[in-house]
């Protein structure tokens, strides 16, 4: 019976510890380049590759 408990008092305990674990958890996202805070951010004209055929550019 007190073996039962034990098993129990661990097991609650585990679940707790996950509750206050997700809740302190960072809030952020991780990308290519690493893991940032806040929310996912829309790329940037400069960071977006333009890519032109030669033909377009009239590098014939």
């Amino acid at each position: 019976m007190i073996a039962v408990l034990v098993v129990l008092g661990l097991i609650a305990a585990g679940f707790v510890i996950g509750l206050i674990a997700t809740a302190t958890a960072p809030v952020g996202y991780e990308d290519e380049t690493g893991f940032h805070y806040g929310p996912e951010q829309a790329p940037r004209k400069r960071d977006i590759p333009c890519v032109v055929s030669a033909a377009h550019a009239g590098l014939n």
